[in-house]
C-alpha cells in the first residue's frame, strides 16, 4: 500500500525537469480527480491507495505521457472553463483561463437578459459559445470554424451540456455575403507569427493544433482584419465586437478596427496578468 504523498513524490521525481513543482501538483491532483475519482477533500486527507495492478499501469501510462510533453486535458479528454466540463482532443485548443476573463468581459457589458445573436468565430472546442449560451440563455449563438473536427468535439460539448448551439464549417478568411444582422461578434482566432514557435511551450507547440495557433509572419492580423470587416457588415447600431489578443500585437489591432468604418469606441483590456490581451469595439450607428 502506497499514500498519496508516495504517489505524488513519485510524480515530482520523474516530472521535476519539465514542469515547476506547483505544477506538478496540480497535474497530480487534477489526474488523482479526473481519472480515479479521488475528490480534492480525499487528497487532502492523504487517503492510501490501494496499488492494484490495473491502478499502477493506469497512473503510470499517465506519467509517461506527461514526461513526452502532452497536456493532461488530451489525456483525461477533457478539462474545465467557465464551470463547464469540456471535452477536449487535440483537434481542439485547450482553453484558456484569459479566455475565460474575455467571457467575463462580454457578460459585464451585455444586459442580463440578452437574447440576441452572437456569432463566435474560430470556435474550436466551442468553450466561448457554450459559455455564453449558459450565461445568456436566452440568445441564439452560433460557432463557426473552417475545422470539421473542431466542430465535432464543439457538437459534442454542446450535446453533453444540453446547451442549444449551433455550430458551422464556414472559413473566417473566405468573402461573407451574408447580409444577417447580429448583435455580438467574438473571436480568440490564431494568432502566433509562425517565427515564434521557439518561443512557446513545447507541450503547446508539439500537441496543439497549428492551425487554430499560427498565421504567417507578414500577416499576424490576418484573422483579425477578415472578421473585422465581417463585425462592419455584419453588427447592428450598438453592437459589439470582442478579440482575444496577442499582446504584442495589441496596439496594432486596436489601430486597425479604428480605422474600419463604423467602430465608434475601441478599448483594450489587461488580463490578470497585466497583459493586453482583449479588445472591445462598439458598432456605431449606421
Amino acid at each position: 500500500m502506497k499514500t498519496l504523498a508516495d504517489l505524488q513524490l513519485h510524480w515530482q521525481q520523474t516530472l521535476n525537469n519539465l514542469y515547476p513543482e506547483r505544477e506538478i501538483n496540480n497535474l497530480f491532483r487534477f489526474a488523482l480527480e479526473d481519472m480515479f475519482g479521488l475528490s480534492n477533500s480525499e487528497q487532502l486527507m492523504q487517503r492510501t491507495v490501494e496499488q492494484s495492478n490495473e491502478f499502477r499501469a493506469k497512473i503510470e501510462n499517465v506519467l509517461l505521457r506527461l514526461t513526452t510533453g502532452e497536456p493532461l486535458q488530451y489525456i483525461t479528454g477533457f478539462t474545465y472553463f467557465d464551470n463547464l466540463k469540456l471535452t477536449v482532443s487535440p483537434a481542439v485548443l485547450i482553453p484558456r483561463p484569459e479566455t475565460e476573463e474575455l467571457v467575463e468581459w462580454v457578460s459585464e457589458t451585455l444586459d442580463a437578459d440578452f437574447s440576441e445573436t452572437i456569432i463566435d468565430w474560430c470556435t474550436g472546442s466551442g468553450c466561448i459559445a457554450l459559455a455564453l449560451k449558459q450565461r445568456f440563455p436566452e440568445s441564439t449563438i452560433i460557432g463557426y470554424d473552417w475545422s470539421a473536427e473542431a466542430l465535432e468535439v464543439a457538437k459534442q460539448n454542446a450535446k453533453a451540456l444540453k446547451l442549444a448551439v449551433s455550430f458551422e464549417l464556414q472559413d473566417a478568411l473566405a468573402i461573407d455575403a451574408s447580409e444577417q444582422k447580429v448583435s455580438v461578434i467574438i473571436s480568440n482566432p490564431p494568432y502566433i507569427p509562425e517565427n515564434e514557435q521557439e518561443l512557446i511551450r513545447s507541450n503547446v507547440r508539439n500537441f496543439e493544433p497549428h492551425i487554430a495557433l499560427f498565421v504567417p509572419n507578414e500577416s499576424a492580423l490576418l484573422f483579425y482584419e477578415a472578421i473585422t470587416q465581417k463585425a462592419s457588415q455584419q453588427l447592428k447600431s450598438g453592437g459589439w465586437l470582442f478579440f482575444e489578443l496577442h499582446e504584442d500585437f495589441a496596439e496594432e489591432t486596436r489601430q486597425m478596427v479604428e480605422k474600419t468604418d463604423g467602430f465608434s469606441t475601441v478599448e483594450i483590456r489587461n488580463d490578470l496578468q497585466g497583459k493586453s490581451r482583449m479588445l472591445r469595439a462598439k458598432r456605431s450607428a449606421q
